[in-house]
């Protein structure tokens, strides 16, 4: 090979490198466009956190692990402030995305935790959907605190704690006030900085009555500087804690047995 030929060959590498260096950095410029879309979170801007997602997936044997999180989890953050008719497709959608993300890491905290979500999701939308699909809510999200009990602010803990609290007791479902305060109590334990944690611990101690100690965690609610989805959703809490204070605690507290 000549001299001018092969300066011809290193370039055209170098040249090659270098382009490909210039697509990563742009790429993950665009892919953090798209996390800080999610950080307050409306129609418009979750979808287009979507759509770059999508954009950017590549196809099965590259890395895509972190897009399908990021596609698992904006779905589920779609389908919570989308319209109502459309709330259940997005759920799916997301479902889909942790599916494929447990068929490629079966041991991903991420897979089983965004499953969980986007089937409660579904579970919402109708109470058949919810009866058949609350074992495996169930089940998944106690996959997920086994690998991760700390993953998105003590998501697995907090999520359990407040199914235990709405689902109707036994026979009718897995309602249990006992087992919703001792995930709370775990949940504010990892994460004591997330104001829902506080207030759904604060709502289960309402319904135990012990007046006192919930009284403690709504005003901790008010002091909290952190939320799982949105900084929006730190003042929605803050407003039910408010509100939660005025309306129980007026009176002097009375004593706990």
């Amino acid at each position: 090979m000549s001299s001018t030929r092969l300066i011809k060959t290193i370039s055209y590498v170098i040249l090659g490198l270098l382009l490909g260096m210039m697509d990563q950095k742009t790429r993950a410029g665009t892919l953090g466009e798209a996390d800080r879309l999610l950080e307050c979170p409306t129609p418009i801007k979750v979808s287009r956190a979507l759509n770059i997602y999508q954009e950017h997936l590549p196809q099965p044997g590259s890395e895509r692990f972190p897009l399908l999180v990021g596609l698992a989890r904006s779905s589920y953050i779609m389908g919570e402030v989308a319209d109502e008719t459309q709330r259940k497709d997005y759920f799916e959608k997301g479902r889909f995305y942790a599916e494929k993300l447990l068929q490629e890491r079966p041991d991903s905290v991420e897979g089983h935790y965004w499953l969980a979500l986007n089937l409660a999701g579904i579970a919402e939308m109708s109470w058949s959907d919810g009866m058949v699909l609350l074992p495996q809510i169930l089940q998944e999200l106690e996959r997920a605190m086994a690998l991760d009990s700390s993953y998105d602010q003590a998501g697995p803990h907090r999520v359990l704690g407040r199914i235990y609290y709405e689902a109707p007791d036994w026979p009718l479902s897995v309602g249990d006030p006992y087992k919703s305060l001792n995930h709370l109590k775990a949940a504010t334990d990892l994460a004591p900085n997330n104001t829902t944690n506080h207030l759904f611990l604060a709502e289960t101690m309402i319904r135990l009555r012990l007046p006192a100690q919930a009284k403690v965690e709504l005003e901790k609610v008010l002091v909290a500087d952190q939320h799982a989805i949105c900084k929006q959703g730190i003042e929605d809490d803050r407003q039910r804690a408010s509100l939660l204070l005025q309306n129980s605690f007026a009176k002097v507290d009375e004593p706990e047995d």
